[in-house]
């Protein structure tokens, strides 16, 4: 298997960390049938990217084989703000679903135990035909034996309409809310547009909670809140 070298992901502090970790096991008990995650957000810089690779590391730290999907064909950030290098010409998920490459020539390993990757090095403009083909329905059943969990990072939802293709193909959603900046009636948009999916929604991150209490200050705090999901018998509420 070919591999990849992550090269920066910045160490996090004792809260951000406490965070993911109960993020991690709320998701662990959402059911054996929930292995392909989607990670989505409402508009671009809120945090989704940053979520999605530590939430993915993490799996991987506590034993889990981990995929993490880069969908985000048309302005992936990943390679340059994580330092993501390989040996040769790096071939990912474009590749694959324009029938360029073969499934197993764009799967990684990483220098990450247990964390695997399907990496995007090609920008598309329109990557709605790419999204919509057979080919990334049967890239998600090849994988789906594979892996314990596999993390998709998508596009906004609120500037294409990438996310809610991709969100078919997964088993449940999360939404990352970057607070003081993301509307609530955009957040409540969001909302509506994950329903139309019928897949569930796993759980929602509030990002960048600025906090002054027992544990001190900091100034990105990751905080998990359960919401109930319209399409389910059983209702969560938040918290």
């Amino acid at each position: 298997m070919n591999e990849l070298t992550i090269n920066r992901i910045p160490e996090l502090s004792y809260v951000v960390t406490e965070a993911l970790n109960q993020l991690r096991v709320n998701l662990s008990f959402s059911g054996e049938d929930i292995k392909v995650i989607m990670i989505t957000s409402s508009l671009p810089n809120e945090g989704k990217s940053f979520l999605s690779i530590h939430l993915w590391k993490m799996l991987a730290d506590v034993g889990c084989t981990s995929l993490l999907i880069d969908c985000d064909l048309r302005n992936s950030r990943f390679g340059s703000r994580y330092g993501i290098s390989g040996e040769g010409k790096v071939k990912g998920l474009a590749h694959y679903l324009s029938a360029n490459a073969d499934l197993e020539d764009v799967v990684y390993q990483t220098n990450i135990g247990n964390g695997f990757m399907i990496p995007n090095t090609t920008s598309i403009v329109n990557p709605a035909i790419l999204l919509e083909s057979p080919r990334f329905q049967k890239m998600i059943d090849s994988l789906r034996g594979e892996y314990q969990y596999i993390l998709v990072d998508t596009p906004p939802l609120g500037s294409v309409a990438d996310a809610m293709n991709i969100a078919t193909h997964c088993d449940g959603n999360v939404l990352v809310i970057r607070s003081g900046e993301t509307p609530r009636k955009v957040v409540y948009d969001s909302l509506r547009l994950l329903e139309r999916t019928n897949k569930p929604l796993l759980g929602t991150v509030l990002n960048r909670v600025e906090i002054s209490n027992r544990v001190g200050y900091y100034n990105r705090y990751y905080h998990y809140g359960d919401y109930y999901n319209t399409g389910s018998k059983s209702k969560r509420k938040k918290k």
